[in-house]
C-alpha cells in the first residue's frame, strides 16, 4: 500500500462498495502543493459550482454517470437552495481552461455527528468526468481535493458508495484498501 493511504476500508453493501478514505498529513499537504500548481498540468481550474456552469456543459456531465435530465430552471432551483447550506454541502467542478467547459464535477455534504465528541462525516457522491477527458488525473484530483478539505474541516472520516466497477479507479488512485472488516 502507498505511504499516501494511512487506512481505507470497504463494506460490501449489495451491488455497491462503500469506500473510506483516511490520507496521512504529509499527503494532504502534497494535494495543497497540487491544488495551488492548479493540477493536471494547469489545464485545468478546480473550483465550486457556479450558475453560469449550466451553460458550461454540466448537465451534460449528468448522464455519463447516471440516468439524468436537468432543465435550466431544476438546476437554478437547485443551486439556490443548496446555496443557501453552503457550509455543509457543495459541489465542485473541473473547468478546462482552454474550451471553458467542465469536464468534471463530485459533490459532498459533511454530516455533523453526535458520536465522536461530536465529530463530522465528509460524504462524496455524484463524481463523473467527461468520457473525452477520462484517464488524466481529473477524478483523482476531485477526489483528493475532497480528502483534503474533509481533513481541513476535522472530520474524523471521509466516505462514499462506488458501483463495484468502479474500485480499481479508486485502488489506483490509492484511494482505498480493501479490508475484511464490516466495521469502520
Amino acid at each position: 500500500m502507498n505511504k499516501a493511504c494511512v487506512c481505507s476500508k470497504v463494506r460490501n453493501i449489495s451491488s455497491s462498495f462503500h469506500i473510506l478514505i483516511m490520507m496521512s498529513v504529509e499527503s494532504c499537504k502534497s494535494i495543497t502543493d497540487e491544488v495551488l500548481k492548479g493540477l493536471s498540468g494547469g489545464k485545468h481550474i478546480y473550483r465550486t459550482l457556479e450558475l453560469g456552469d449550466y451553460d458550461k456543459g454540466f448537465p451534460e456531465l449528468l448522464p455519463q454517470l447516471t440516468a439524468s435530465t436537468l432543465s435550466r430552471e431544476v438546476f437554478a432551483r437547485q443551486f439556490h437552495e443548496l446555496a443557501k447550506h453552503q457550509d455543509l454541502i457543495q459541489t465542485l467542478v473541473c473547468e478546462d481552461r482552454g474550451t471553458g467547459r467542465v469536464v468534471g464535477t463530485i459533490r459532498f455534504f459533511v454530516e455533523p455527528k453526535y458520536i465522536h465528541n461530536g465529530g463530522s462525516v465528509l460524504h462524496f457522491e455524484d463524481l463523473v468526468v467527461d468520457n473525452a477527458c477520462r484517464g488524466h488525473g481529473i477524478g483523482t484530483a476531485l477526489v483528493k481535493i475532497v480528502a483534503l478539505i474533509s481533513q481541513k474541516r476535522g472530520c474524523y472520516k471521509c466516505l462514499a458508495d462506488a458501483r463495484k466497477e468502479l474500485l480499481p479507479f479508486y485502488e489506483k488512485a490509492c484511494l482505498l484498501y480493501t479490508s475484511p472488516s464490516p466495521r469502520d
